[in-house]
């Protein structure tokens, strides 16, 4: 059995059977993994993860949040059983329109289900100890990419790397001659240069750096301008 949740006032304990103890794993790997980790694993053989998968998959969290955890402790066997599970059972799709993807799940809902598909999507970009280390300590302060133009263009990439702001921008319809912009915070610095696109640019204005860039998809590198 495992412990879903514990109320102390009023003295509940409400336990489950072992093979849903995935999830709950997956809430206390990052702050005691080597216990959860244990816990996981017996989930897994609990629920029959190891053998051959019956197949459509039942909708829940618990298979998102193994293939996570799988992936995060590095156990490709089971990586490669729950990925190819969820493609046969999971309804992976693309709506072209909103620039979505998400799992149906074989609900036949008018709209994915949240928690279902963010386990999902969190498995995607999970990898060993990421979690663990997302959660080990505070995240480095940087400047925020904001006013982001969704759906009609995602960012697939915005990461700062030794004071470089390296961007991968994702339209949904590629259209050159169509424009987009967004901002970070500039308080501190008064010219910045981008480079990666042609007649992309960046304007700094009371604090704020806009980012103006043709709507294609095309990767952006934006640095401090030390130009006199």
């Amino acid at each position: 059995m495992t412990t879903l949740y514990y109320d102390p006032l009023l003295d509940v304990h409400h336990r489950l059977p072992a093979a849903a103890a995935n999830v709950t794993s997956f809430y206390a790997a990052a702050q005691v993994p080597d216990e959860a980790r244990r816990l996981w694993d017996a989930a897994c053989v609990s629920a029959g993860y190891y053998g051959e998968l019956r197949k459509p998959l039942p909708a829940g969290r618990g298979i998102g949040a193994s293939l996570l955890l799988a992936r995060e402790w590095d156990v490709p066997e089971l990586e490669e059983r729950l990925a190819a599970g969820i493609e046969a059972s999971y309804e992976p799709r693309w709506d072209t329109g909103r620039g979505e993807f998400t799992w149906g799940m074989g609900l036949n809902e008018p709209h994915p289900r949240g928690q279902f598909n963010a386990f999902l999507a969190a498995a995607e970009a999970a990898g060993p100890g990421r979690w663990e280390r997302l959660s080990a300590a505070p995240i480095d302060p940087c400047r925020q990419v904001t006013g982001v133009d969704f759906p009609t263009v995602a960012l697939r990439r915005a990461e700062w790397i030794g004071g470089t702001l390296h961007l991968g921008l994702a339209p949904v319809h590629d259209d050159a001659d169509a424009w987009t912009t967004f901002q970070f915070d500039s308080a501190d610095v008064e010219s910045w240069k981008v480079d990666g696109a042609d007649e992309a640019t960046v304007r700094v204005f009371a604090g704020v750096a806009t980012i103006r860039a043709r709507l294609v998809a095309s990767d952006l590198r934006i640095t401090e301008d030390g130009s006199p």
